[in-house]
C-alpha cells in the first residue's frame, strides 16, 4: 500500500528544527516518522517547495542536507496491496511504537476514517481501488499529487472519525518530550527487527560496529548501529542509540534517553538528547535535555544549561510585533537548548536552558535564549552570515565526511538565507 505524508500550517511551531527540514524527518525516541511509516510501504513525503527542490536537484546522488533520502515516489496514482487503502499522515505524528500499531489496526480494519488530534488531523484512511474506482479516488489522486493540499481535501472529505488516538507534535519543546517517552518503544521494535546481537547484557551491536572491551554499559539497552564505534573507558546508561557509522571517543559519558545520529562525533557528557546526522560534539563539555541538527560544531567547552538555577519549569520568550513577547510554558523542570541545522559555536559557549538557536547562526559567548537563521554572534557588529559563507564551512564540513558539497546544498542555503532576511524586515 501507498503512504503519504503532509505538513500543516503549524510545522512552523516547530522552528529552528524544520527550517531546513521536513517535520518527518525529525528524529524523536531513536527512529522518523518516515522510518516508522516504511513498515506499510513506500513513502511519499510532501515537502515544502525548497526543500522539495533541494531533492529534486540531488536526483539520488548523495543524502539530503538533513540526512534523510532523496529517492523519490513518483507521484502516480497510488495502488494498494489491500486493493483499497491509502494512509494519509500527518508530519507532526509522533514515530512511537504506539504509533505503528495504532496505524496496523486502522489499515487492516480498512473503514475509510479520519484520526484527529485537537483540531488537527492526525492521519486518515482512503478507498482507492486498483481500478481506478473508490469513493474517494479524486481526493486521492490530488493529495498524491501535491501532498500540500492533504490537510484541506481530508477535511472537506467528511469521514467518520475513527476510534483511535495519535500522538503529535504541538510546539517545539514537545519535540523533547515525546523523544524521552517514545524511546524504550522505538529501541525495542529495533531489536525485535533481529538486526542487532546482544554482545553482552544490555548491549546489542549491529554487524559492523566496534565497541571496544572497556566499555561500560551500567544499563541496558544500549543499540550501536554499523559502522559505529565507541573508544575506550566509554560510560553508557542505556536507553539510547548510536547511528551509523558514529564515533565516540575515549572517556565519554553517554547518558540515558541520548541518541546519536549517523556518522556523528561525540566526545565528553551527553545525557537525554538527540544529535542529528553529521554532527560533531567531539570535544569536553556537556550536552543535555538538548537537540542538535545536522552538520552542528560544538566547538571545545561548549556548555548547555538545562536546569534553572531556581530549579523552577523553562519558559519559552518570543519577541511579538507591539514589542512585547509571548510566553510558552513548557512543564519541563529539563530543557536545554534546540538547536538548528549547520549552527557553529566558538570555545567555551554557554547555550542557555530553553534556548533557539537559528539555522546556520554563529554563537559564542553566553547567546541569548533566542537566535535569529544566520544570525553571527561571534564577529562584532552583529554581522549576519552570508549563504556563501554558510556554503563554504558546509562544504568544508563534508570533505571531512568524504562527501561533496553541491550546487542544490548552495541553493537550498541561499533559499533560507533570503527567508531569514524578510523574517527580520517583517
Amino acid at each position: 500500500m501507498d503512504v503519504i505524508v503532509f505538513e500543516d500550517a503549524a510545522v512552523g511551531n516547530l522552528e529552528p528544527l524544520t527550517n531546513a527540514r521536513p517535520a518527518c524527518e525529525l528524529t524523536i525516541g531513536g527512529t522518523t516518522l518516515v522510518e516508522v511509516l516504511g513498515h506499510f510501504g513506500p513513502v511519499r513525503c510532501g515537502l515544502r517547495p525548497r526543500l522539495a527542490r533541494h531533492v529534486a536537484a540531488l536526483a539520488g546522488s548523495r543524502a539530503a542536507l538533513w540526512g534523510g533520502s532523496t529517492a523519490t515516489v513518483p507521484a502516480a496514482r497510488p495502488v494498494s496491496s489491500h486493493g483499497a487503502v491509502l494512509l494519509v499522515v500527518n508530519a507532526r505524528v509522533v514515530p512511537s511504537r504506539d504509533t505503528l500499531v495504532t496505524l496496523r489496526t486502522l489499515v487492516e480494519q480498512g473503514h475509510r476514517a479520519v484520526v484527529r488530534r485537537e483540531r488537527s488531523i492526525a492521519a486518515a484512511v482512503l478507498h482507492v481501488a486498483a481500478d481506478g474506482s473508490g469513493s474517494d479516488r479524486a481526493a486521492a489522486d490530488a493529495i498524491h499529487a501535491d501532498p500540500a493540499t492533504a490537510d484541506g481535501r481530508l477535511d472537506r472529505l467528511g469521514l467518520p472519525d475513527a476510534d483511535a488516538e495519535l500522538d503529535m507534535v504541538a510546539q517545539v519543546h514537545e519535540v523533547v518530550d515525546w523523544h524521552e517517552r517514545a524511546l524504550a518503544g522505538s529501541l525495542a521494535v529495533q531489536i525485535d527487527s533481529g538486526r542487532y546481537r546482544e554482545l553482552r547484557p544490555g548491549l546489542f551491536v549491529a554487524d559492523g560496529a566496534e565497541v571496544a572491551e572497556q566499555v561500560v554499559v551500567r544499563e541496558g539497552p544500549v543499540l550501536v548501529d554499523a559502522g559505529a564505534r565507541i573508544g575506550p573507558f566509554v560510560c553508557l546508561d542505556g536507553p539510547m542509540r548510536i547511528g551509523r557509522g558514529a564515533r565516540v571517543h575515549p572517556h565519554a559519558w553517554i547518558r540515558a534517553g541520548t541518541v546519536i545520529g549517523a556518522e556523528c562525533r561525540v566526545g565528553g557528557e551527553v545525557e537525554a538528547s538527540v544529535m542529528e546526522p553529521w554532527s560533531n560534539k567531539p570535544h569536553d563539555g556537556f550536552l543535555g535535555h538538548s537537540r542538535l541538527g545536522s552538520w552542528v560544531n560544538l566547538a571545545a567547552g561548549t556548555i548547555t544549561g538545562n536546569l534553572k538555577a531556581t530549579y523552577g519549569p523553562v519558559r519559552l520568550h518570543t519577541p511579538t510585533p507591539d514589542g512585547g513577547r509571548s510566553t510558552i510554558h513548557t512543564g519541563r523542570q529539563f530543557l536545554g537548548s534546540v538547536v538548528g541545522d549547520l549552527v557553529r559555536t566558538s570555545i567555551n559557549t554557554s547555550l542557555p536552558c530553553g534556548g533557539r538557536i537559528g539555522v546556520a547562526a554563529t554563537v559564542g559567548g553566553a547567546p541569548p535564549d533566542l537566535v535569529p537563521p544566520f544570525a553571527n554572534l561571534v564577529v562584532p557588529g552583529g554581522e549576519r552570515t552570508t549563504a556563501e559563507q554558510a556554503s563554504i564551512v558546509l562544504g568544508r564540513m563534508m570533505a571531512r565526511r568524504g562527501l561533496e558539497l553541491h550546487a542544490a546544498d548552495r541553493e537550498l542555503l541561499a533559499e533560507l538565507s533570503a527567508a531569514a532576511a524578510e523574517d527580520a524586515v517583517a
